[in-house]
């Protein structure tokens, strides 16, 4: 399960943006000299900009989820029998279009 949380990270790091994912993984270089309010002001982006950011994350969080439990449910019980079933009409089909060409 472990494994399948830290691919959901890495699929949400890939769709977000590329500075939502750098201020996710990327360390903020130790600076003494900097007051606690510029460091404070440099590590949170603007409130629009982390709301879109938070919210693309949790977007790509529950695609990631959803993929998963889709694909999980595949494994457990196999294709869908209508799903299936519509596969072998769309074959006739195309054997009956082939066919009269």
């Amino acid at each position: 399960m472990q494994i399948a949380a830290f691919l959901s990270d890495l699929k949400s790091l890939s769709i977000c943006s590329n500075e939502a994912a750098l201020a996710l993984v990327k360390p903020e270089p130790a600076n003494d000299s900097q007051s606690p309010e510029e460091l404070q002001s440099r590590q949170s982006p603007s409130s629009a900009t982390q709301a879109q950011a938070d919210e693309d994350l949790r977007r790509a969080d529950e695609l990631v989820s959803l993929h998963y439990d889709v694909k999980l449910k595949y494994v457990e019980n196999g294709p869908d029998p209508e799903l299936v079933k519509a596969g072998r009409d769309v074959d006739e089909v195309v054997a009956i279009l082939s066919r009269s060409q």
